[in-house]
């Protein structure tokens, strides 16, 4: 018999607390990382924290580095120091820390309909749950499109904000996904 932890009246199995333990170290991992994109300029700015905050920067700009380009007239500055990742990246991980907020708050779907199981026969999914929540992507993927064709075809010159705001949606969408997946509500 599989071992139970009883919390908020519900009875857990072991899968279940591992997956709760997941989706909190997946919060806990998202809102460090914006938080560390915020605290690496100024502490750069500001000189603080001697040698732990110079290797926290290093380490922050070179995993930044790996992904996104990093331009300087793409990037946001704060206290006058470029973040680790460029404008559109830092609403994608502000939209995603701002999901997992959200996401972390809302009561698991195990009381409810129960999981959504893959059906090979029928592509990804087999509920109709699936195709609305590739909707949900896509269309919180449009203000980023958007920019990124009117930017390259030249019709608007497009500031560091409105890379930002237009990535907020898809930085949520996504962590809502991967958390359905964690949670073990999306197989």
């Amino acid at each position: 018999m599989a071992r139970s932890d009883v919390r908020w009246g519900r009875d857990l199995t072991s899968p279940q607390v591992a997956r709760v333990w997941s989706a909190r170290v997946f919060l806990g991992l998202t809102v460090t990382w914006l938080a560390t994109l915020v605290a690496v300029p100024f502490a750069m700015a500001h000189e603080v924290g001697g040698r732990p905050a110079t290797a926290l920067s290093a380490g922050s700009y070179l995993v930044g580095g790996l992904i996104c380009h990093q331009r300087p007239t793409r990037s946001f500055r704060l206290w006058g120091v470029q973040m680790p990742v460029c404008a559109r990246c830092a609403g994608l991980y502000g939209g995603a820390a701002l999901g997992a907020v959200v996401v972390g708050a809302w009561p698991s779907g195990h009381r409810r309909a129960g999981r959504i199981r893959r059906d090979s026969s029928r592509g990804l999914l087999g509920g109709e749950r699936v195709p609305a929540l590739r909707w949900v992507v896509v269309g919180a993927a449009v203000p980023t499109g958007v920019s990124v064709v009117m930017e390259t075809l030249g019709i608007v010159e497009g500031s560091a904000v409105i890379r930002a705001v237009g990535a907020i949606p898809l930085g949520v969408a996504v962590t809502w996904v991967v958390s359905l997946v964690i949670r073990g509500e999306l197989a």
